[in-house]
């Protein structure tokens, strides 16, 4: 028989996908592609539990079966941590010390949005369970914990994460195409960019034939003209996109007015031989730095956005249709 908190637990995720979907289908914060998913990496998991031997068991099994584990005693531990990095998913107990368990999810989805959560949860905590996945969490797992579930479900979830990322690349390309008789197509162009993947700002910079150019996300922070002629200019004679990170380039990050940003990636707009711009996104230094697959993410997008544009140069030398 079903139990409590597996009928409440199914009930919860479909709300909480629902609200999720919504979301995304007007808001810029859509969910990165994951290192692991696509690559040879093992995928970082941050467990949080109180007990010590539950740490240490899952820190062994959970690593013998393919994944990195980092430990946190207390939801406030695991939030300096995800400040300080970046994990793929976590699996943290409803009953965590010093916070509330729905608390913590909020706070670490607050700082990483797109990192996947598995509460744990005991029969007897299935109204705070439901709790966190109202908060965003992405399942919940029954304990004492069943090693072998827990890996299966750690799996699912890096497998939509992935499916997320794909999804945000192929909608912003296709809204892209859509959007080339427009005549605020660049402006609509950086927009689109932002939302491939999480991003503070993001800016596009044009070389056209009537001068330079610069267009800014309407949903993230303006950033000085200066600051994103200087990371573009990280792009000469680049034919691939170019991650920063502030702690390997902490002045490069850094506006003249002294604001810091703990991430970019600047990403070349080619045409053949010809290099005519490019397209940069940023993050604060309050969240993780960006992954080599929201790198490639950022790249396929600007490989569409300079066909896109030349496809609008075409149209707009056309001129409209005779009717």
């Amino acid at each position: 028989m079903e139990s409590d908190i597996g009928r409440d637990r199914d009930v919860a995720i479909e709300r909480s996908r629902r609200r999720r979907t919504a979301r995304r289908r007007g808001h810029p914060l859509w969910t990165p592609e994951e290192e692991a998913s696509v690559s040879q990496a093992r995928p970082h998991v941050l467990v949080v539990d109180a007990e010590k031997r539950v740490l240490d068991r899952l820190a062994v099994e959970l690593s013998e079966g393919g994944f990195d584990v980092t430990c946190a005693e207390s939801g406030r531990a695991a939030i300096e941590l995800v400040r300080a990095r970046r994990f793929d998913l976590a699996v943290a107990d409803v009953r965590a010390p010093g916070m509330e368990g729905a608390e913590i999810i909020a706070a670490l989805k607050a700082i990483s949005p797109d990192l996947e959560i598995l509460v744990g949860a005991p029969c007897s905590s299935a109204q705070a369970a439901v709790a966190c996945i109202e908060s965003g969490a992405y399942d919940i797992l029954e304990k004492p914990y069943n090693i072998e579930d827990m890996k299966r479900r750690l799996g699912a979830a890096m497998l939509r994460t992935h499916l997320d990322a794909v999804a945000a690349v192929h909608q912003a390309s296709a809204a892209l195409a859509a959007s080339l008789s427009r005549d605020d197509f660049p402006e609509r162009a950086v927009d689109l960019a932002a939302k491939v993947v999480y991003t503070t700002s993001a800016a596009l910079s044009l070389a056209l034939d009537q001068g330079p150019a610069l267009y800014q996300a309407a949903s993230g922070a303006e950033v000085p003209a200066a600051f994103i002629a200087r990371l573009a200019g990280q792009l000469e004679g680049a034919l691939a996109p170019v991650r920063l990170c502030a702690d390997d380039a902490p002045d490069l990050l850094c506006t003249a007015e002294g604001d810091r940003f703990g991430a970019a990636i600047v990403a070349p707009l080619r045409l053949g031989e010809s290099s005519f711009g490019g397209l940069v996104v940023l993050r604060d230094a309050r969240l993780p730095p960006f992954t080599s697959q929201e790198e490639q993410a950022i790249g396929i997008f600007a490989i569409q956005l300079a066909l896109a544009f030349y496809g609008h140069k075409v149209q707009r030398a056309r001129g409209p249709r005779a009717a």
